[in-house]
């Protein structure tokens, strides 16, 4: 496990892929009509994805030959989980890491995400709190399920709301309940008694839903823009245990998600290092 000690700087940490992607991308933006561009994209995005799978099935090889028993779970969830993230193997493993420090500590608390997409790294908290943990938890699953909402002004610096390699506009980076659902019951045989998918705006729903969690050992948020992060957090830090963990997806790709952590934790003078999650997230102790 990372030591928490440890203050490195957190910065976007795009793959060589994913730099000439932000080069290639809009330039076929530019140049071929909407319905050819959408075409591009799609396909460039399906193969870029299976190509990293694929890789990745190499790192899960070699972990059963070097890694400890930890180190082989994480590759093979990771691995099965990829087709259901947008955030590739570095927020999956992540995911399990904060997982597996929460159950090697016996911290008390259910396990919530707000910002869910797909389910992917719901699905890696749930998959590993379930193979690591003593008794089970209680999960919740926060999104509109309707994609992203527009971002505001306090999403932007200089023009942007962040290092992307496309626009986000309304609706992006979307996931249907119906997929998640499918994810946590059907394919993974979560009981539904300890999963609780709630669509709606976090502004809606973490107050109403903020007793009924009780207490969270793993607060994970992925909502991209500075709202989208700032509400779960002044409803949800509060009933993080001593000890829980606090992971913010964006910190150093969306400015707004960045901003609204910043000033969080400045505001509760809040002196718990954060960490870098190797692509542009980060998370901290409480």
């Amino acid at each position: 496990m990372k030591d928490l000690s440890i203050q490195p700087k957190i910065e976007y940490q795009p793959s060589l892929v994913g730099r000439l992607a932000r080069i290639i991308i809009p330039l076929l933006q530019n140049i071929l009509p909407s319905k050819y561009y959408r075409l591009s994209y799609d396909f460039l995005y399906i193969t870029y994805n299976k190509v990293l799978r694929g890789l990745y099935f190499l790192e899960m090889l070699a972990s059963y030959i070097y890694g400890d028993r930890e180190k082989k779970l994480q590759k093979s969830l990771t691995y099965k989980l990829l087709p259901y993230t947008m955030g590739g193997k570095k927020a999956l493993e992540n995911a399990f890491e904060m997982t597996c420090f929460a159950e090697n500590r016996q911290l008390e608390g259910a396990l919530v995400e707000c910002g869910v997409a797909q389910g992917g790294t719901s699905a890696m908290m749930a998959l590993a709190s379930r193979v690591l943990g003593e008794t089970p938890r209680q999960k919740w699953l926060f999104d509109s399920y309707e994609g992203l909402p527009e971002p505001t002004a306090e999403d932007y610096e200089g023009g942007k709301t962040g290092h992307f390699i496309r626009p986000l506009p309304k609706g992006s980076c979307l996931g249907t309940i119906e997929q998640v659902s499918e994810l946590m019951f059907d394919t993974l045989e979560f009981p539904k008694e300890e999963v609780h998918l709630i669509k709606g705006w976090f502004q809606d729903t973490t107050p109403v839903y903020r007793e009924k969690v009780g207490k969270i050992a793993v607060l994970r948020l992925d909502g991209d823009w500075y709202e989208s992060t700032k509400v779960p957090l002044e409803n949800f830090f509060d009933q993080v245990v001593e000890g829980g963990l606090i992971i913010i997806d964006d910190y150093a790709t969306c400015f707004g998600s960045r901003k609204a952590v910043d000033e969080f934790r400045t505001n509760r003078n809040i002196t718990n290092p954060l960490n870098p999650d190797g692509r542009g997230g980060a998370w901290f102790e409480k």
